[in-house]
């Protein structure tokens, strides 16, 4: 895939802030998702997104251009994971004892790279075929927008297309994406 330049999604300008929400709602439940499968507590696993999230947020600033914006979302939040189980498995109480063999557990799942890598390239895959299934104008639109990081002005430029056109056909795309790749995530984990 292409360099994304997060700058692209993350300008703080109005038309450009909407894009980093529309990033956040596509990959937030599935981030979450597996956040919760690792660690026990719901809110564990929100403040690990979250703070997934704002290290995004803050790359932004230092002008980092990702060659993978969702290999680096999945593998921040596996990161964090680790973290957070290291914490816990230090911090046995008397109730502790099967919490701590769940964390064990759940860490040494985490820490195996051949199976991180190997949800990783799944996950990669599953994204290409969405995309792949996508419409061929709505997919040059998403692809102009969420891969090369082009502004919707710059895409409607390009397509000679509306901005409201560039902005319904992301919308359109991004429903697409958020319900094929649902339905792999309820099936992959």
């Amino acid at each position: 895939m292409p360099s994304v330049q997060i700058d692209a999604y993350m300008d703080l300008d109005a038309s450009r802030s909407i894009q980093f929400e529309e990033i956040f709602d596509l990959y937030y439940k599935r981030l979450l998702h597996i956040a919760k499968s690792y660690v026990s507590g719901e809110e564990d696993a929100e403040e690990i997104v979250l703070d997934a999230f704002l290290t995004l947020w803050e790359k932004r600033k230092d002008g980092v251009v990702l060659t993978n914006l969702s290999g680096y979302l999945f593998v921040t939040v596996k990161n964090r994971c680790l973290d957070h189980l290291r914490k816990k498995s230090r911090h046995l109480d008397q109730h502790g004892r099967s919490e701590q063999i769940e964390h064990w557990i759940n860490y040494q799942a985490l820490s195996n790279k051949g199976a991180s890598s190997l949800l990783k390239d799944e996950l990669e895959q599953q994204i290409r075929k969405a995309i792949a299934l996508l419409p061929e104008k709505r997919r040059n639109v998403f692809v102009k927008s969420r891969v090369d990081g082009l502004s919707h002005r710059d895409i409607s430029e390009e397509l000679e297309i509306s901005v409201k056109t560039v902005e319904n056909q992301i919308g359109k795309a991004l429903k697409h994406m958020r319900l094929h790749l649902q339905e792999f995530m309820h099936l992959f984990l």
